[in-house]
């Protein structure tokens, strides 16, 4: 599944511009975005203004990301980490509450857990 998440976000990408510095942060929330767009709206004209507005609203390029992944070819277990928080965003986007958030909890429910 991570494989087809790194394809299908850099698939989705105009490659080009200097690789820059990336950090784990940006990456995750840039990963996120266009791994939700790409889902939500499949090869669609709107899917493919979401996704460069992901990557402008950043000021990443395409070739930044896959740099990104090049350089993290021989630390699975960091990038692993990173993927597992890009699926925590991606759910966000999809409105699923964070486990921490008390939120969407009702206030009877909460109450009753004290």
């Amino acid at each position: 599944m991570k494989g087809v998440l790194v394809v299908a976000g850099l698939a989705t990408v105009a490659c080009g511009g200097s690789g820059g510095g990336l950090d784990d942060d940006t990456y995750v929330q840039v990963m996120a975005r266009l791994s939700w767009a790409r889902a939500r709206y499949a090869d669609t004209a709107e899917g493919d203004s979401v996704r460069a507005a992901a990557l402008d609203e950043h000021g990443v390029t395409g070739q930044q990301l896959e740099d990104f992944v090049a350089r993290l070819g021989d630390d699975p277990g960091r990038m692993q980490r990173l993927w597992e928080a890009i699926r925590l965003e991606v759910e966000v986007l999809d409105g699923v509450p964070r486990p921490e958030s008390q939120l969407d909890v009702p206030d009877a429910e909460r109450q009753e857990s004290r």
